[in-house]
């Protein structure tokens, strides 16, 4: 061989030599790009939401962390403030006087008359009353009625009346009037034994009207001439508390 084909000979191999280095540093380059192009999109795959891990979250949860709201009432440590109820007026006070039945009616309507009261600061308030009642019959006069009066005045009976309204039981004297018929018949007994003969018992149903006097914010000197009043009134009572809810007050 001579130097000219050697020289040749020796520049292909160089060449040879050439391409190959460069087609290793190609591939290498290739596999590297490859290689970092599946770690960016790993990269990405891990940080995206994938739709079958969403959970919905439930109401309650949400409500469960929602801010509280605004309270109308004072923090802990403000002072305590006392709620200081409206002042109830006071009941109205009355006093009654009572109960009057028969002619005594109108003398202790008379008696409250001389008392001097305002006008509209006495009531009545009639009762009708049921029961069993004792009694003595009617008498034909008024004289019959003073001989029988006396007689139980004289036995020693003090607590009667006689019946002065028109009608069937007129000039009658009531000796007590009942709720039932065995208290009835007790009284009639102890009257019997005392030697009153002509005494009886009757069933009544709203036969004998009852009246008490309702006198509407009475002043204490008032209650004291009711008081000195009950001697001629001893059946009677004076009782005082808050007026019914038919009786105004005085105003």
């Amino acid at each position: 061989m001579n130097v000219s084909q050697a020289t040749m000979s020796q520049s292909t191999t160089r060449i040879l030599l050439l391409l190959l280095l460069l087609a290793n540093i190609g591939f290498f380059a290739y596999h590297r790009l490859l290689s970092g192009t599946d770690e960016a999109a790993a990269q990405i795959a891990a940080l995206q939401i994938s739709p079958e891990k969403i959970v919905p979250v439930a109401v309650e949860a949400v409500s469960s962390v929602a801010p509280a709201p605004v309270s109308a009432t004072a923090p802990a440590n403000a002072p305590a403030v006392l709620a200081v109820p409206s002042p109830l007026p006071a009941p109205a006070s009355c006093a009654e006087w009572g109960l009057f039945a028969g002619s005594d009616v109108a003398r202790a309507e008379a008696a409250l008359a001389a008392l001097g009261l305002p006008a509209g600061a006495t009531q009545r308030r009639i009762t009708e009353v049921d029961g069993y009642w004792v009694h003595m019959p009617p008498q034909k006069t008024k004289g019959e009625v003073d001989r029988k009066v006396g007689e139980l005045k004289a036995l020693g009976v003090t607590e009667f009346f006689v019946v002065t309204d028109a009608g069937p039981w007129r000039n009658a004297v009531s000796l007590g009037l009942f709720k039932n018929e065995d208290a009835a018949k007790a009284e009639l007994d102890r009257l019997r034994a005392l030697g009153v003969r002509s005494a009886m018992v009757t069933r009544r149903e709203r036969f004998l009207k009852q009246v008490a006097f309702v006198l509407s914010d009475p002043a204490t000197a008032t209650l004291a001439r009711l008081t000195e009043l009950q001697k001629d009134f001893p059946a009677a009572e004076i009782k005082t508390g808050s007026c019914p809810a038919s009786t105004p007050a005085k105003s």
